[in-house]
Formats: C-alpha cells, structure tokens, sequence
C-alpha cells in the first residue's frame, strides 16, 4: 500500500475507531462503520484489517474484556450483568471467553481483585536506576480514566502507520500527569505515543510530546494493564521511601514491551518509569 493511500485510510478509520471506544456496548454495525469510513460495506472489513492487523470484532473483544475485567475488580457489579455488557447472553460463554483472555474464571477474579491492597504481601518487584535516553513521541492526549486509554493508542499507532511513521518493532508509550488517586477519573490527564525522529512530519492528527534523558527507577510488571495499581501502590509505599531517593518534576510514564494484540493479559509487559531528581 502506497505512503498516500496509507495516510488516507488512516483518517478514514479514526472515526471508526473513536466510535468503538465511545459505544462499546452497541452492536457493531457494518453499515454505520462504513459510513462512517466513507468506504463501501463489501470492502471495509477487508480494508480495516489491513489498517488495524485486526477485524472489528477482535478490537471490540478487546475493549470489552479489557472494561469487564475493571468493573469486576472494582466494582460490585453482578456478575450477570458484567457478561451483559460484555456482549455475552450466556453466562458460560463469558465464563469461557473470560477465561480464556485473563487464565481465570469472573468470579474467582472478582474474589482475588476484592482483596484490601497490603504491599507487604506483594513480595519484592525488580526495580533499576538507569538513564532513560529520551525520545520524542507521537501522541495523542486523553482525558478520564486511565483504564480507557487503550483506544488512544490503537489510533496513535494507525496514524503513525499512515504516514509512515511506525517502525515493525516500535513500542507504546503512555505518560500519566495525575494521581488516580487524588484526582477524579473524569479530570485525569494522559498521553498515548510512540517514538518517531526527532524531525517527523506528524501531519494535523498527531501531537510532539518529548521525554528528555533523566534519570529513573524502573520497576518491570508482567500482567494485565488493569492491574497496575499493585506495582505503583508497592512503589510509592515501599520502594520510595526505603530508597532514600526524591522524585523529579516530570510525570510518570511507561514504555510497553509487547503487543496487546497478540498477547495475553497475563503476558504483557510494561515498564513503569519514575524520574528521579
């Protein structure tokens, strides 16, 4: 596919892409998506595939077990009524699908995830000093939860790929400005990126976000993303303050190491970065 018609495919599937993650509960309908591409239904699923390295209904399956998993680990949502939203009439059949995304059942994941958050059972996470070389970033911003940035970074990295921009093994990078803890969901603000030249043409869709060199702890994670408050919460209880250290005046970012596409939750691995003074 041509650097031009990659660009144009690209602006077509972002309102397809922003519609998914706006309306995860309806229905997909391939007349209405391909409307929205301006492309004609007997071919958009075949063009989308090509754009995303996914059909439509993998993307969907993704934001919806993704979502299904944070409202069981949050929430007291009935269990009948998470498979509902999950798009799933039956509950064996979320039992399974669920299963086989996350290695266990709804319920016995609700029951490990209600659990009071105690550091001290967490055991220890392999944490570094290193220089973080800095990078500039292709970016989009997000405001809300952290949960829900995920669509970001599906259409950071269809942009970059229209124009050429994404590398076969570039990695994601998120970077968080507020405490989740003190700052309420709907206000939280966030960027997703990848690395590009320092000199790229990001065209009118992208933003330029720059992480400079500086110094950081790293902590490595393997596990699903919506997990994540157990390694921060071990990090900033533990680990900071029995380091000695103080944290610099920049935010915390991440630098995810594989793709959630074709990995499992359970397997994904992301490095959680805190700038040190």
């Amino acid at each position: 596919m041509k650097p031009q018609t990659r660009t144009q495919y690209a602006r077509r599937m972002d309102p397809v892409l922003r519609w998914l993650a706006s309306n995860p509960d309806a229905a997909p309908d391939l007349y209405l998506l391909a409307d929205l591409a301006c492309l004609s239904p007997y071919h958009f699923h075949r063009v989308y595939r090509a754009m995303m390295g996914e059909s439509v209904n993998a993307t969907v399956q993704r934001i919806r077990m993704h979502r299904a998993a944070v409202v069981l680990g949050g929430t007291g949502v009935p269990l009948r009524d998470v498979a509902l939203r999950a798009g799933y009439a039956s509950d064996a059949a979320f039992n399974r699908a669920f299963g086989a995304t996350f290695g266990i059942s709804p319920g016995r994941y609700r029951a490990a995830r209600s659990r009071p958050f105690n550091p001290e059972e967490l055991g220890m996470y392999p944490i570094t000093i290193e220089t973080f070389p800095g990078t500039v970033l292709a970016a989009l911003p997000h405001h809300g939860s952290y949960q829900e940035i995920g669509p970001v970074f599906t259409r950071v990295f269809m942009l970059a790929a229209g124009r050429g921009l994404a590398r076969p093994d570039a990695i994601g990078f998120g970077v968080y400005f507020d405490d989740p803890g003190q700052v309420p969901a709907g206000q939280l603000r966030s960027m997703a990126g990848m690395p590009v030249a320092p000199d790229a043409d990001l065209g009118d869709e992208l933003e330029r976000f720059e992480i400079p060199a500086i110094r950081c702890a790293m902590l490595t994670y393997t596990g699903p993303y919506n997990e994540m408050d157990k390694p921060y919460g071990w990090m900033f209880s533990e680990w900071l303050p029995r380091s000695g250290m103080e944290p610099a005046d920049f935010p915390m970012f991440e630098q995810y190491l594989n793709d959630p596409r074709t990995t499992l939750p359970a397997q994904l691995q992301t490095r959680i970065c805190l700038p040190l003074r």
